[in-house]
């Protein structure tokens, strides 16, 4: 499969479809502010580029502009460090403390993550 590039250079998950068969093969990583499910690179697509969603459901909040601000931290983290990630598929869970941190604090989490994942290209396997 092979998502459009976009002008950060990352993807967004939208297909349900897309969430399952991240979810069915995912690698956890957990931190504070949420829970990212992982997989690896596609071998068979040398065009693949980083790509996320957000599962942010009732459960969450029951005030859907808690839910939005949680989902907007997590893409423009992503956004943000995307660039330097290998080709993968992520989504992520947010946690309620997401919503007491501001934009830097989550993106830093986020590095964090991605780090422990090995997902940075220059990262030793």
């Amino acid at each position: 499969m092979t998502l459009k590039r976009s002008s950060s250079g990352c993807g967004r998950l939208t297909l349900r479809s897309e969430f399952s068969a991240v979810r069915d093969q995912a690698q956890k990583q957990v931190c504070f502010l949420a829970v990212m499910l992982y997989t690896g690179p596609d071998p068979s697509d040398p065009e693949a580029v980083p790509s996320c969603g957000v599962i942010c459901s009732r459960k969450f909040d029951k005030r859907a502009v808690y839910r939005n601000r949680a989902r907007r931290l997590l893409h423009e983290a992503f956004r943000l460090t995307g660039q330097e990630l290998v080709p993968c598929r992520i989504v992520f869970i947010p946690r309620r403390p997401i919503l007491d941190q501001k934009m830097q604090d989550v993106a830093r989490q986020m590095k964090i993550m991605f780090h422990k994942a090995k997902l940075f290209r220059n990262s030793p396997k």
